[in-house]
């Protein structure tokens, strides 16, 4: 029997993810990302690289505020400390693969994120409610917001994931979101998909 990849979806972002590969050196996911649907805001990493490579459709892609649209087959990479989202300005379906180079534990973060998400356990901009699982989501992620002192943080996420860890959060939501089982619930259209 063949291994099925593992997908998820997040009903603010209007996206759904496919994992193609994992390694430790690496980690390839496919996003099939909803027409006028993206990332709410701006943020960065400080280990991992990315690189955005579009399969169908156009992305637009923001780097240090500055925009760029991606047409089929075109590419930016995302380095370490730079600023950027992404977004779909057009009416139909963009479909992209990232490949982000020593993830860590980006997986099991973005599968928290997008699990509270499909529970409603999130604001509007995608972040949870509950402070403690945001912090250990974020920091699974390498997460960071541009507007505030990187240090403040860190120091804040560390202390909250650590509290998170203590007090049995983190097993909970890896036992309960970071399954190899596909459990997407979000309906695209079939007729701009690849």
């Amino acid at each position: 029997m063949a291994k099925q990849n593992v997908t998820f979806s997040n009903p603010i972002l209007n996206d759904e993810i496919e994992i193609l590969s994992e390694s430790e050196e690496s980690i390839v996911f496919k996003t099939t990302l909803l027409p006028q649907s993206g990332q709410t805001q701006k943020h960065y990493h400080t280990k991992i690289t990315e690189v955005f490579k579009v399969i169908s459709g156009e992305l637009q892609v923001f780097i240090n505020n500055k925009p760029f649209l991606l047409k089929e087959n075109e590419t930016r990479q995302i380095s370490p400390f730079t600023k950027h989202q992404f977004y779909n300005p057009t009416n139909k379906t963009v479909v992209f693969n990232v490949t982000v180079n020593r993830p860590g534990k980006l997986r099991e973060g973005l599968q928290i994120m997008y699990g509270l998400a499909e529970d409603g356990k999130v604001y509007k901009n995608g972040l949870p409610k509950n402070i403690l699982l945001m912090a250990i989501a974020l920091q699974k992620m390498d997460t960071y917001v541009p507007n505030i002192p990187r240090g403040v943080q860190n120091l804040g996420i560390t202390v909250l994931a650590f509290l998170g860890k203590t007090l049995g959060l983190e097993q909970k939501l890896l036992r309960k979101y970071c399954t190899s089982v596909s459990y997407t619930h979000l309906t695209l259209p079939t007729s701009d998909l690849v």
